[in-house]
Parts: structure tokens; sequence; C-alpha cells
């Protein structure tokens, strides 16, 4: 199975553009998004609003696409993306099954901006304790933060992922942990992979038989 993964695309409409040709020419058959989804584009009494009304332009760009696209939110996202279509599916805190594989979703991140979609570490730890039975060896497990110390820097020294993600990834089988968070962290170790695009034009291909990738853009 080959499935399209970003994050952190920020609202930017040609950069969904852009992602939904790719999935067309590539031929994937699913579509991951994991996380900082939204924009604020101006004209509205509040942040909330510009994010609500970016959300339902967002919804039928991605229904429009024609193949199954599974979300997070993140951090930077203010409001639920809420997707009453059944392609675009939120996978936060559930398994959604395709084929062989299943995908698994946690969408809050460390505290950061205040935002929405973050918990202190210990109410992530446990969040995740309650999902680890939904793991198994053909589970995609997506996140908007990274695991602690892998494909996570921030700002100078500091790591941005999550010690609960890693412990809980430490501990149980996956196939791949996608995610996205840390701009400056785009890439590839192991079975970990951060599609943080940081608004730009990058995205992943990844075989889910093989795990074998490519970097788009």
């Amino acid at each position: 199975m080959r499935i399209l993964a970003i994050a952190d695309v920020h609202g930017r409409r040609p950069i969904y553009d852009w992602l939904l040709a790719a999935a067309r020419e590539n031929r994937v058959e699913a579509m991951i998004l994991a996380g900082d989804l939204l924009g604020c584009p101006d004209g509205f009494d509040t942040p909330e609003e510009a994010q609500r009304h970016d959300a339902e332009q967002l919804i039928g760009l991605l229904d429009a696409a024609g193949l199954p696209v599974l979300y997070v939110m993140g951090n930077d996202d203010l409001v639920e993306l809420d997707s009453a279509s059944e392609r675009v599916q939120s996978i936060h805190g559930r398994r959604a099954q395709l084929g062989r594989f299943g995908f698994v979703g946690y969408q809050y991140s460390l505290p950061f901006m205040g935002g929405a979609f973050e918990k202190p570490e210990a109410e992530i730890a446990a969040d995740l304790a309650g999902l680890a039975a939904l793991l198994d060896e053909d589970t995609v497990f997506v996140s908007h933060a990274p695991a602690f110390g892998i494909l996570d820097p921030g700002f100078g020294e500091v790591r941005i992922g999550s010690t609960a993600v890693r412990e809980l990834l430490d501990r149980n089988s996956f196939r791949a942990h996608i995610h996205g968070h840390s701009h400056a962290g785009f890439g590839w170790q192991g079975k970990h992979f951060n599609v943080a695009s940081a608004g730009r034009a990058r995205a992943m291909i990844l075989d889910l038989e093989t795990l074998r990738h490519c970097v788009l853009g």
C-alpha cells in the first residue's frame, strides 16, 4: 500500500493543490495529514472564525480527491476539522483500517503556544496508555508530535518530541510512525517519518509493505 503523507501545511492552499496533484500523479491509495493543517485567513473577527472557514474549504478540497484522507490536528490548529465526509476522517484516539494496515492517531503535543491541542506529558501518557491495545505490527501510528529524541529538533538544543510517544512506540509493535511538528526534523529514522512540510511543497510517499519511501518536492 502506497500512501502520501504531509504535516505542517498551515493552511497554504497552493501546497494542498500541489499535494492533490502529486497524489494523482503517483497513484497513491491514501493520504495522511499529521497536524497543523489550518491557516488564519484575513477578514475574520477571531483566529478561530478564520480557521473554521479554512476548515470548511479544506474539507471540500480533500473530499474531491476521491481517496481516503486520514488526519490528526496539530498544536497550531485552533479548531477541529470536523469532517462529515466518509473519505476524510479524523483518526485521533481511534483505529481506521485500510486493507491490511490499521492507522491509529493522536493529535496532542506538549505545551508550546497555549493551543487547543496541547497537553502536559503526564496527560499525554495517560491518553496513550488507552491506545496501546490498538497497535500491532501492521499499525501506522500517526501523531503530530515526534517521539522524544527522534527527528525532533526545536530551537537551539531543545528537543520538542514527547517522551510518552517514545515510550509507547518503544514498548509496542508498529509498522511505521508518521508525524510532523519539528520543521527542522523532516526526514526518516528507522520506522519514524517526519513529514513536516513547513508550509512548503515537500511530502513523502511511503510503501507500507517495504517501508521504502521517497521525498517529493
